[in-house]
């Protein structure tokens, strides 16, 4: 069944006063919060081309953990219901052009598994040997990338066509891919220290069997969460102070992006009309918003088409 809810939206019009690292250039935004009615924390989690977002969210106090959170896809203003049968909790991830999702899935035991949805069709798929599985990103050919948890260690994969491919950075000791385009150009973060992947982390770009490394100039901490059709990213870095700031890469130009006033900003895709979604934080116990940020000048965004969980993520 659709239900048709009524978004908390409060759209900013604040323009960003992006700090941009490689030049003077800075794209400015307008900014929208996004709540579902009535949960008390949501992640929004990607975005595609035509205005469709995966949603993760809780209606009591936000821990991330798989059982009791609640799966929906919202398009235009309409939240529809998204949750695996017969699972315990639900988090989709990532949505391609074309309508395809992807995430994770807890069953009755507890267990953690990856699922593509097309069609109206669920699959459910493990890496070999995991004790846990999460799909992070697909695209339009069904590509689809993610995680899995050995029980000490965080390991990234490749799953096209039924076979699976461990991808880590050369010498990482975790890593973990967030988004895969439609070239087949994959991003994400690693750690060469931590095998769970909660310090040391750099973000990376993998094109045509090459990895590239992607640090926030002064940052203590660096992932990559998206990336579009264009090869524009965003993602999200630690500063010095600790705090968790977002940031997009456009032609190579690395700017920061804050949603105004949060605590924290994560910036976890970008579309292929420059729009970037991801989380804030407003500083209070559970205080997770999803947002979208609008490129605010036409001569500005990326080429491509016309523009229009919770947050530690593993």
């Amino acid at each position: 069944m659709t239900h048709r809810n009524l978004i908390y939206a409060s759209t900013l019009f604040i323009l960003l006063a992006a700090a941009a690292t490689h030049s003077a250039w800075a794209q400015q935004y307008v900014f929208r919060s996004i709540d579902v009615p009535g949960a008390a924390s949501a992640e929004i989690n990607d975005n595609n081309d035509s205005d469709v977002f995966p949603v993760c969210y809780v209606v009591t106090e936000f821990v991330y953990a798989y059982g009791g959170q609640a799966g929906s896809l919202l398009s235009h203003g309409i939240f529809k219901p998204l949750n695996y049968p017969g699972g315990t909790g639900t988090c989709p991830e990532g949505v391609s052009n074309n309508g395809k999702v992807v995430g994770s899935y807890e069953d009755k035991s507890g267990n953690v598994h990856g699922f593509l949805l097309v069609g109206g069709k669920y699959t459910s798929f493990d890496y070999p040997g995991a004790v846990e599985t999460v799909g992070f990103g697909v695209n339009n050919s069904a590509e689809i990338v993610g995680f899995y948890y050995t029980g000490t260690a965080v390991h990234g994969f490749k799953l096209k066509g039924g076979a699976f491919t461990n991808i880590d950075p050369p010498g990482a000791a975790c890593s973990y891919p967030e988004a895969i385009n439609d070239s087949g150009q994959i991003v994400g973060g690693y750690s060469l220290t931590d095998p769970e992947c909660e310090t040391g982390m750099q973000g990376y770009l993998l094109s045509k069997g090459s990895y590239t490394t992607i640090d926030y100039p002064g940052a203590t901490g660096t992932i990559v969460g998206g990336i579009n059709n264009s090869a524009n990213m965003a993602g999200w870095y630690w500063d010095s102070s600790g705090v968790d700031q977002g940031f997009t890469d456009i032609s190579g130009t690395l700017s920061t992006l804050d949603y105004p006033g949060a605590a924290d900003t994560f910036a976890f895709q970008i579309n292929d009309s420059g729009q970037v979604d991801g989380n804030w934080y407003d500083g209070t116990l559970g205080g997770y918003h999803g947002f979208l940020a609008t490129p605010a000048s036409g001569e500005d965004r990326p080429a491509g088409r016309r523009a229009g969980r919770m947050v530690s993520r593993r």
